[in-house]
């Protein structure tokens, strides 16, 4: 291939501490590596650069930056071929796809790829002893789950410290899904997940539309035992006490039960909010461009640990949810004990309006609240007539069932695990901020736990999704702004290691159906545009120009250097150093384009389709190698085996 130089006034450095803005300089290359990058002073004029190192064939490319290639931990091969997948990711600026095998299909055969491949083993109860063997094959990781995402792949045991401490005899790292859902929930929110496939087709299977997340989760209790290797739950006097403590009409007019799940309907019907206090904020973070509202101790994590308690012990997503349930009710029937005509009262439920007839048991008020509207003294049951509610159409259902404490208590068994183990440990498949939060206070005693977000996760919320639009129906769920919000804050105090596309290209016929968010599958295409994606999130708030030119660094590690580092593969490649392979992207910030159909096989499933991102690439370079360049490809990916 011979030599190359690459000019530019905004190359992308990563492993200089000292360096946090894009430099002037030109990158020698030589067949597939780095052969030296040389720093030069802003006031050399780029024609004495190309006389100095004419022997390199230099290409000036001044105006453009130049960033390391993309390292993606997170794709799975489902309906769509390693040529398909390699190619949209070429064209976003993954050079290094980590590819797990899919759920519901046979592994595509190995044809011409566009981008280098590193496949990751799932692991699972049957395969333990097979350790040995996989390290010897080149797996780049290996993939466990706690609990099978789908009826053909199994969990590993659920005493793991064995599988910990066989695999921290290799260099490979264990990527590990630590959700442990409970079963009712995880019915309500996608029934169909463990069933086979064919049935999320078939008409005539219905499954109950009934909303299972009646309470939030139990909040984690400070004072109990740090010792535990699970969430500690608020306790039946906790509970009690608090609701002493409120000033509400339940608690001036009836003491709190003893019954737990009364007082939890109570603590939700006092905090349910109205419906416009319950919109969230559609705008991207903000939170980028402001400093920490530091806490007592003046100590910014401290303060963050706060907010995410915070946003947990929030009821929002239940309270949007109850909204959907009740707004095109109907009629409500507060019926009483001994079943009196006398007793009937009737009243429009939507949260929106006034009742026709206050009784007389509820204060007059200009607006009376929620809780006095439905509250009828003497009543016992309550029946709903409704009109047009499917709440299997409706995000804030799917998601306010997918509980936090599925991700909490696997991470906190993982964690425990971990203090008798030194394995390499990635976690993924987790988007709640307090989960993420457990990991990152776990990194003060175990440095070789990393985490993930998927870049979706920092672009969409809950709120930004429409009615029966099943795209964004994915695992981990896309949960509210706030939850967004926290992530960002989580990644500016590298809480969050690594960003990834968490990319599933699932085909159109298990996914459109009728808007139903239990019967459509996990998962969308989203290979190809993360670094676009958060860029532009962020290219938005950030207004001083020094201060973008310094997440343009940032994004690098979070998209290179760490991913390298994750799957001990950054001897070689994840950022632009003298040795490494020439992985290189050529792209313009502030150039923006509109997202097409043209990389995709199933364009109409991504939530990218589109939509005007910051951050044109014109040029992808793979171990030297030119294989992007203005819409054109060339084929150069290979399978990348671990050498150990």
């Amino acid at each position: 291939m011979g030599k190359r130089g690459l000019i530019s006034r905004h190359i992308v450095i990563t492993t200089d501490p000292k360096i946090n803005k894009p430099v002037y300089g030109i990158i020698l290359i030589e067949d597939e590596l780095i052969s030296d990058i040389v720093i030069i002073d802003d006031t050399v004029p780029i024609s004495n650069i190309i006389e100095t190192y004419h022997d390199w064939n230099p290409e000036n490319l001044e105006n453009s930056y130049i960033s390391p290639g993309i390292i993606d931990l997170n794709t799975r091969l489902e309906w769509e071929t390693y040529t398909e997948l390699t190619k949209a990711g070429i064209s976003g600026g993954v050079t290094l796809a980590l590819i797990e095998s899919g759920y519901y299909i046979d592994p595509a055969p190995i044809g011409e790829m566009f981008c280098d491949v590193g496949k990751t083993a799932t692991l699972e109860i049957s395969t333990i002893d097979t350790i040995p063997f996989l390290t010897e094959q080149g797996y780049l990781a290996i993939k466990g789950y706690l609990f099978p995402p789908y009826m053909a792949v199994q969990c590993i045991p659920s005493n793991f410290i064995p599988v910990l401490q066989e695999l921290e005899k290799t260099s490979l790292t264990f990527i590990i899904d630590p959700n442990l859902p409970d079963p009712r929930m995880l019915h309500a929110v996608s029934p169909f997940r463990l069933r086979p496939l064919q049935d999320r087709l078939r008409t005539d299977i219905h499954e109950s539309s009934s909303f299972s997340g009646a309470f939030p989760d139990l909040i984690e209790d400070e004072e109990e035992d740090d010792d535990s290797p699970l969430p500690k739950l608020h306790t039946k006097k906790s509970i009690n006490n608090d609701l002493k403590k409120r000033s509400s009409p339940i608690s001036k007019e009836e003491p709190p039960s003893d019954d737990l799940a009364t007082n939890l309907t109570h603590k939700i019907l006092e905090l349910t909010l109205d419906i416009d206090e319950i919109k969230e904020d559609e705008s991207i973070p903000q939170v980028i461009n402001k400093k920490y509202r530091r806490g007592s101790t003046g100590n910014d994590s401290d303060d963050l640990d706060k907010r995410i308690r915070a946003n947990q012990m929030s009821i929002q997503n239940l309270s949007h949810a109850e909204y959907e349930s009740y707004k095109d009710a109907g009629v409500t029937h507060f019926v009483s004990p001994l079943g009196l005509n006398s007793n009937l009262m009737i009243f429009p439920s939507s949260p929106l309006s006034e009742p026709s007839s206050a009784p007389s048991s509820i204060p007059s008020s200009p607006r009376p609240s929620l809780l006095q509207r439905r509250k009828i003294t003497g009543s016992l049951s309550l029946s709903i007539k409704p009109n047009i509610t499917q709440k299997e159409n409706i995000y804030c259902f799917h998601m306010a069932n997918y509980s936090q404490a599925w991700e909490q208590i696997g991470i906190m068994k993982l964690i425990e695990a971990m203090r008798k183990s030194n394995c390499r440990v990635h976690v993924c498949n987790i988007s709640a901020a307090s989960s993420l939060n457990k990991i990152r206070q776990a990194k003060e005693w175990c440095k070789k736990i990393t985490c993930e977000i998927p870049a979706s996760h920092l672009i969409f919320s809950s709120m930004n999704i429409q009615e029966n639009d099943i795209r964004f129906k994915c695992f981990p769920p896309i949960r509210n702004q706030a939850n967004t919000n926290l992530l960002w804050d989580l990644l500016k105090i590298k809480g969050i290691d690594a960003i990834t596309s968490s990319h599933v290209a699932i085909c159109d016929q298990f996914k459109t159906g009728s808007g139903n968010f239990q019967k459509a599958v996990n998962g969308f295409q989203s290979i190809g545009f993360s670094l676009q994606a958060v860029w532009t999130t962020l290219n938005g708030p950030v207004s001083s120009y020094s201060q973008k030119e310094h997440y343009i660094v940032r994004m690098a590690k979070w998209l290179s250097l760490h991913p390298a580092e994750i799957l001990n593969i950054s001897a070689t490649r994840g950022s632009i150093c003298k040795g490494k392979c020439a992985d290189l992207i050529v792209w313009n910030p502030y150039e923006k384009y509109k997202v097409t159909e043209e990389h995709s096989p199933y364009p109409q499933m991504s939530p990218y389709l589109g939509m005007e991102l910051y951050g044109k690439i014109s040029k992808v370079f793979l171990r030297g190698n030119l294989v992007y360049n203005q819409g054109k490809f060339k084929v150069r990916g290979r399978l990348v085996l671990r050498v150990n």
